[in-house]
């Protein structure tokens, strides 16, 4: 495993951008994850639940900025295949998990910086 700075996706994106609300967000995990809907769907109602009984948008913010990340990955295919490698480095304990762990904290920090621009 290399240790880029920063990611550079190979790929072009699949589909631009969405705005980080959740109905854009949802409509991006149609397209690019549509195994995830029910996991998004689930997540939203949970966020809504929290931002109701604490009287703060905190949990949605937390929610869209959350899936804003995921969709930032998905939106790359050779990005997301290279998370899903890592990811499953970890949770098989291979032997490089650390490094693996490593670069899947580098990917997220890249799609999280890649949310500010």
């Amino acid at each position: 495993m290399s240790e880029q700075p920063v990611v550079q996706p190979l790929e072009a994106p699949l589909i631009p951008r969405p705005d980080p609300n959740p109905t854009t967000l949802r409509a991006a995990v149609a397209q690019v994850a549509p195994s995830r809907l029910k996991e998004f769907d689930t997540s939203l109602l949970e966020a809504s639940t929290k931002a109701q009984a604490n009287q703060s948008i905190g949990p949605l913010w937390l929610f869209c900025r959350s899936w804003a990340q995921k969709v930032q990955v998905q939106r790359y295919p050779d990005v997301a295949r290279r998370l899903d490698e890592m990811v499953a480095r970890v949770e098989q304990g291979h032997s490089e998990s650390i490094e693996a762990l490593t670069e899947v904290s580098r990917i997220l920090a890249w799609a999280d910086a890649e949310l500010d621009k």
